[in-house]
């Protein structure tokens, strides 16, 4: 195995740093998520990584092995939106209506809202 030199391995270390530690991160700093923006352009935060405190308003879809198509209501400013998220079968989620998460989402190709973790408030 080769070792890098230590100025190239100094600048790998600290792109690294930096890409996990940079402010505004919303991996790391649990950013809210930006519903009017996400309603605006939702492809411009493809990849982004957000928490959302919502309310579950109906199951619109579920495939077994697969996973479950929600609609939600955002708590808070956004109450009035309703937005659609999905919840994989893998993360083993009991979910009814009127029931309130913490969500941990991310925003991914054609702007799903994939829900990575969720915590019942």
């Amino acid at each position: 195995m080769r070792i890098p030199s230590p100025p190239l391995l100094g600048l790998k270390i600290a792109f690294i740093t930096l890409a996990f530690l940079a402010p505004g991160c919303a991996r790391q700093t649990n950013e809210p998520f930006p519903v009017a923006a996400y309603l605006n352009t939702p492809e411009n935060l493809q990849g982004n990584h957000y928490t959302l405190q919502a309310e579950i308003d109906a199951q619109l879809l579920w495939k077994e092995g697969t996973g479950r198509l929600l609609a939600v209501r955002p708590l808070g400013p956004d109450a009035g939106s309703r937005l659609s998220v999905f919840i994989a079968d893998s993360l083993n989620a009991n979910l009814m209506v009127a029931q309130r998460y913490q969500l941990e989402l991310t925003v991914r190709n054609g702007g799903l809202l994939y829900v990575t973790a969720l915590h019942k408030l």
